[in-house]
């Protein structure tokens, strides 16, 4: 069905060409970024990259700010593969700033093209939109994008930076309501993997859940790094915090106080989390599937 959806629906070829041209100017800025900041750090700025390397003088070197700016601008699959860095700060010339936010902003109209081209089957069948994309892609020969780093902004931080931290968010998970015939339809798809599990999880489901209650899955997702920052505007100090992924630039020629932790699942270390009153049932009712209850009166 998927196939006779790209046959039917085409891609009209000035939003092949269009699709071709923003991608051109990726590269394009991509390029020009990178040798731009070269040219910063024969400058002197400053650049501080810790997933670069254990030892602590390698982060400021010339290679651990060339390997931070290769896994920013990276837009493939292999690309993304082979990133190492996902974390630092490099400190930019205002001219390599205007790129990035120029980078930024072709960005945006990449995207913006990939939309029109999803567009084209709106109101098909499930899965067209795709379907018909990687028609396009493959029409402008660029199948191999990793369209979610060639959306990734890159974050510019705000000038007079005064100080950068980073910390991992180590709890969080993604929560998803279920009604009880969607949790049978959950264990019921077990069968495929293993009979016995398939069969067990169904017989806690109808032994312990009614089939009016509303349960829950709670997914654990991985490690979130985030960024806690101070910055000087008009005299006075403003702190903010954000997710971060990858290098950020930094609109001054010096590093600003900075204080860097490892992912805690590298070290191994068990997070201490303060007790808080939860909702959701800490153990699952259902194990394989991470199913869990409401606490009573709480769903």
């Amino acid at each position: 069905m998927q196939n006779s959806v790209a046959e039917t629906v085409s891609v009209p070829g000035e939003l092949i060409d269009q699709l071709s041209r923003a991608y051109q100017a990726l590269v394009d800025n991509c390029e020009q970024l990178k040798t731009l900041s070269d040219d910063d750090h024969r400058a002197d700025f400053e650049v501080y990259v810790p997933p670069f390397s254990s030892t602590e003088n390698e982060r400021y070197s010339a290679q651990a700010r060339k390997q931070a700016i290769v896994d920013a601008v990276g837009l493939t699959i292999d690309d993304t593969q082979s990133r190492q860095c996902d974390a630092g700060i490099v400190c930019a010339s205002g001219e390599t700033v205007s790129v990035v936010e120029q980078l930024n902003e072709t960005k945006a109209h990449f995207k913006e093209t990939i939309l029109k081209i999803r567009s084209l089957a709106s109101g098909k069948v499930a899965g067209s939109r795709e379907t018909v994309l990687k028609k396009a892609l493959k029409s402008a020969g660029i199948q191999t994008l990793d369209l979610r780093e060639c959306y990734r902004q890159i974050r510019v931080m705000p000038p007079a930076l005064e100080s950068i931290s980073w910390t991992w968010a180590t709890s969080h998970a993604r929560i998803q309501k279920l009604t009880f015939d969607e949790a049978v339809a959950m264990a019921e798809g077990l069968r495929d993997r293993d009979e016995d599990l398939a069969e067990t999880a169904l017989d806690i489901l109808r032994r312990k859940c009614a089939p009016d209650e509303i349960l829950v899955r709670r997914i654990t997702l991985p490690n979130q790094l985030r960024a806690n920052y101070s910055y000087l505007e008009k005299g006075e100090i403003q702190r903010k915090s954000c997710p971060i992924s990858g290098a950020v630039i930094a609109q001054q020629k010096m590093l600003p106080r900075m204080a860097w932790r490892e992912n805690p699942v590298s070290r191994k270390e068990v997070p201490i989390r303060l007790q808080r009153e939860s909702k959701i049932e800490p153990e699952p009712v259902i194990q394989s599937l991470s199913i869990h209850r409401y606490v009573r009166g709480h769903a």
